[in-house]
């Protein structure tokens, strides 16, 4: 038995539910918010972001020295913004 089927058995069985029943049916605006539109810079940033993150991390999985932790996170971060800020991938 499905959840309409079973609400609508509930709603047979005491009328006195039936509207919060069908609130409770009805889809839900907010659910369906488009999701937003990320900027060129952003998309730079996270690109950026991945290729450094990427290019520090050793064959064990474990960060350079120097990059890992929190310092190492902003690190890679302010190198990515710098990256971003230039126009991205430079040759």
């Amino acid at each position: 038995m499905n959840q309409d089927q079973m609400m609508q058995l509930l709603a047979a069985m005491n009328p006195e539910l039936a509207p919060i029943l069908a609130m409770l049916m009805s889809p839900d605006v907010a659910e369906e918010a488009p999701k937003r539109k990320p900027s060129a810079y952003n998309r730079r940033y996270a690109a950026a972001y991945r290729r450094i993150k990427k290019k520090k991390t050793l064959k064990n999985g474990n960060m350079a020295k120097g990059f890992a932790g929190v310092r190492g996170h902003k690190r890679i971060m302010k190198m990515a913004h710098d990256e971003a800020r230039k126009g991205g991938k430079k040759k």
